[in-house]
């Protein structure tokens, strides 16, 4: 489990403070000390795992925002102090209370001497997060470097990003004396201001100068000396042996900056709503007066208050910048313009309102960007020195060097094509994935260690060049044996080609097909064959932000019905709720429309593939459910990028049905709502009995076996290995301990999902919407129903169209290419069909099932 575990505690059965209610205790995470090689000489980065020990933490903020630990205040006498687990578990061996220690001045000392410390910062004894990597660049003025292969060489700033993070080097030193501290650095997010960092060694401050020490802004790596407050450069005393060196990401001067944003959004949203309430919701009208001022008569003085706060943070952060003209901080001095330049016309604010709060460059969204920007870090380093003012530190590449092995570096890469579909050896299985070189090189290394030397069979896994010729790969005998992480409609296009094996032709499909939800094989069936297994799940669940719910007293809604009923009074406080059809740009595809006609007990296809049933009364009834909620309950028909993850953060659309997109986003990208937000089932239509039909797509990613393989039985034992529960759950706990907490893998098999570094009760509501998991059937002609039923929404909802009338316009060309598809593959001709098309539904995969079940258990009573 990469995250960390998050308590809530209590003294004397109160909450102290609210940073009490979500305190999280990071673990130490450490590796085996070598980069793994992967088959073609690359370094990988490591996997890390917890160490297990028994650790010391202090009770901190878990955002990082002050650096000390928390003090609580306690009467003499018997107390009681509990603690309850949110998220994760842990052993609590000692409670220790204890006042609060004060860090020693610095005082000065020459460090007098040659000796010199060398330490690569890849090469982290423990860190306090999985996320913390090394990563490798082609850099000659990295270490170490190699012109034909990948080496890990750089602690990845992308992953020491965050305040609080910490790596531990152990070092050893030579003998006794002073020495000054170095470090080969790059930092290029934070212009003309540092990123804060603190020193400590054996688990300690030595001197306060070892604090929040000041690395500028480098785009290209430098080197930085530590040094104190006459710019001189600092020495610390270090005795013979070994000991332990900790650098740790410092925010605390940024604190004030945090508030204060804070504090102005709040008050913003809090202004925006009463402008909307005095005007009713109508700001827009250029030729309508308000007498604004009137009922808020301190609008003036707000507005200058604001921005006279923007420039108050500004200055406070100004010392930090060698120029003063701080461009990590330019956002506020735009701000305080804008806010201005309201205040000069208070009176207009209504119908300026999108400059304060809604538009893309409101005052309220350049705030939120902001906040976002100084939790970024970003801090690369290549080496630390501990040296001695003699030492000489190690040398870098000159420039007439580095173009050399430039060069050298470019005729190389030539003759390497790693991963390249090029580079299998044909005696092997052939896998292509359509993904990034980081999932290739973590399956491969899984195969070699784990798949092959349990089977024997040799696999060599590619980076697909492009999942859209795997037709023409097929036609041209270049095809795979297996295909991984192809998109889940691809398999459709594929099948009816003969391009793809019938994976029901295996003996143990019936238990293997256990392992998913039934209806993600739908797009995968043709006739009575099975032609892919589903890999990952795109769900889609109801997000909502639990501070303005319990601030409004409004109930989460279970059903489409409660959403409609605390829409009004969502609306009146110029809020919303999100549709999913609204963030899609262009074709409104069946993740958007395809759920509330299913919901109402709708289809598209009959039980065979012919004339569509979108004009039936059940999916009419889906459909008219649909657009009502735009043309009648006023949902939000566009909200164009950022989309709803932005406003979602803003507070105007509270509450929506999103996807993992959006999950991972506000996972990772939106700091300021940690604790503020959760999620819940899809709030579907009730049925007849009372029943909430939750009925969404589901499908993202999929994997099968081509046709024209000369190894279908290695190639069914490796898909059943790579789809197993095991195999999945360690793919992504190694990917997200890796990588960082932003690389989920989704995947399909419901098993393994429940073992994903995820917050428990999230994994709970996903896994328990995956039941109502289904999918279109992908057929011959269905892209175009996709195409035209998103048509009939936008002529109802934008156009104003009839919906009966707007549907019946789409069933004709939806059954007019829907004939012509299955006269181009034999079914149709002279306006007869020459045989059925039977329509995929889920059943066949329940009923091999239950007969693999029953054969299996027979066979186990024999």
């Amino acid at each position: 489990m990469s995250l960390p575990t998050e308590l809530t505690v209590r003294a004397d059965g109160a909450i102290s403070f609210f940073e009490m209610r979500r305190i999280k205790l990071r673990s130490e995470w450490i590796d085996d000390g070598i980069f793994p090689l992967d088959r073609y000489g690359n370094e990988v980065a490591m996997t890390p795992y917890p160490s297990g020990k028994m650790l010391t933490a202090p009770m901190e903020d878990s955002a990082g925002r002050t650096s000390e630990p928390f003090l609580f205040e306690l009467a003499a006498g018997e107390h009681t102090l509990s603690f309850l687990s949110n998220d994760g578990d842990c052993e609590i061996s000692e409670i220790i209370l204890r006042a609060p220690t004060s860090v020693p001045e610095y005082e000065k000392h020459t460090a007098e001497g040659d000796k010199l410390i060398v330490i690569e910062a890849e090469r982290m004894t423990s860190r306090d997060s999985s996320d913390i990597r090394g990563a490798g660049e082609f850099n000659a003025l990295l270490s170490p470097y190699d012109v034909n292969s990948r080496k890990i060489n750089f602690l990845d700033g992308a992953s020491f990003d965050e305040a609080g993070d910490s790596v531990t080097y152990n070092i050893t030193v030579p003998e006794d004396g002073y020495y000054q501290l170095g470090l080969y650095y790059r930092q290029g997010v934070k212009s003309d201001f540092p990123v804060f960092l603190d020193v400590m060694l054996d688990g300690a401050f030595r001197s306060a100068a070892q604090q929040k020490l000041q690395l500028y802004y480098s785009p290209d790596y430098s080197l930085y000396t530590a040094t104190d407050a006459q710019g001189e450069p600092q020495s610390v005393y270090l005795s013979a042996g070994e000991h332990k060196l900790t650098l740790r990401i410092n925010c605390e001067i940024l604190t004030p900056v945090y508030e204060g944003i804070d504090r102005m959004l709040s008050e913003i949203n809090g202004l925006s709503l009463e402008v909307v309430r005095l005007t009713g919701g109508i700001t827009t009208d250029t030729y309508r007066d308000y007498n604004i001022t009137g009922y808020i008569p301190e609008l003036q003085s707000v507005l200058l208050s604001w921005a006279d706060k923007c420039d108050e943070l500004l200055s406070l952060m100004r010392p930090y910048s060698k120029s003063g003209m701080i461009g990590a901080f330019a956002n506020l001095t735009i701000c305080a313009s804008q806010l201005r330049a309201l205040a000069e016309k208070p009176e207009e604010l209504p119908t300026r309102l999108n400059e304060l709060s809604s538009g893309t460059s409101s005052v309220a969204r350049m705030l939120a960007t902001q906040l976002q920007e100084m939790e970024t870090n970003d801090l690369s380093i290549d080496q630390i020195y501990l040296y001695q003012k003699d030492a000489a530190l190690p040398e870098k590449v000159g420039f007439m060097e580095g173009l050399a092995l430039g060069a050298q570096r470019f005729a190389a890469s030539f003759s390497a094509q790693d991963y390249s579909v090029s580079s299998g050896d044909k005696g092997h299985l052939q896998v292509w994935m359509a993904r990034s070189r980081q999932y290739v090189e973590i399956i491969q290394n899984m195969i070699d260690a784990e798949f092959t030397p349990k089977t024997g069979i040799e696999v060599d896994i590619s980076i697909m060049p492009d999942a859209q010729k795997l037709v023409l790969a097929n036609a041209a005998g270049n095809a795979p044996d297996v295909v991984l992480s192809v998109q889940y409609v691809i398999p459709s296009y594929l099948d009816i080609r003969g391009a793809l094996y019938d994976l029901t032709k295996f003996e143990d499909f019936g238990e293997v097909a256990q392992r998913f939800s039934s209806g993600l094989f739908i797009p995968y069936i043709l006739e009575d064959g099975v032609y892919a297994l589903p890999e990952t799940i795109n769900f889609w669940v109801l997000f909502y932000r639990k501070d303005i719910f319990d601030a409004l007293s409004i109930p989460v809604p279970d059903s489409m019905e409660e959403a409609l009923l605390i829409l009004p009074e969502l609306q009146r406080r110029n809020m919303n709720f999100y549709f999913p059809t609204a963030g899609m740009v262009g074709t409104k595809v069946f993740p958007g429309t395809l759920p509330l006609i299913l919901q109402s007990g709708g289809s598209i296809y009959d039980k065979t593939v012919g004339n569509t049933t979108l004009d039936s009364e059940t999916s009419l009834a889906g459909f008219r459910a649909l657009t009502e909620l735009f043309t009648i309950y006023d949902m939000p028909v566009d909200v164009p990028a950022p989309g709803f993850y932005q406003q979602f953060r803003d507070g105007t659309l509270p509450i929506g049905i999103a996807d993992l997109a959006t999950y991972n986003l506000l996972l990772n990208a939106a700091p300021e709502l940690d604790g503020l937000w959760d999620i819940a089932l899809f709030p579907g239509l009730t049925n007849e009995s009372g029943e909430v039909e939750r009925w969404t797509t589901g499908g993202a990613e999929t994997c099968g076996i081509f046709s024209t393989t000369d190894k279908p039985d290695e190639s069914w034992e490796f898909l059943k290995w790579w789809t197993s529960a095991e195999t999945q759950a360690e793919f992504g706990n190694t990917l997200q301990s890796t990588y960082g907490n932003e690389y989920i893998w989704p995947t399909a098999n419901t098993e393994a999902f429940a073992q994903l570094p995820l917050q428990a009760s999230h994994k709970r509501v996903i896994i328990e919407q995956s039941k109502w998991m289904t999918e279109a059937p992908w057929v011959l002609g269905t892209y175009m129903l996709e195409r035209e039923l998103s048509n009939a929404y936008i002529s109802v909802v934008v156009e104003g169209m009839d919906a009966r009338r707007a549907i019946d316009t789409a069933v004709k060309r939806i059954n007019r290419e829907t004939f012509r598809k299955l006269e181009e593959f034999g079914y149709y001709k002279d306006g007869k069909m020459l045989k059925d098309f039977m329509t995929p539904t889920d059943e066949l995969i329940k009923r091999i099932t239950e007969k693999y079940n029953v054969e299996n258990g027979e066979a186990k009573d024999k």
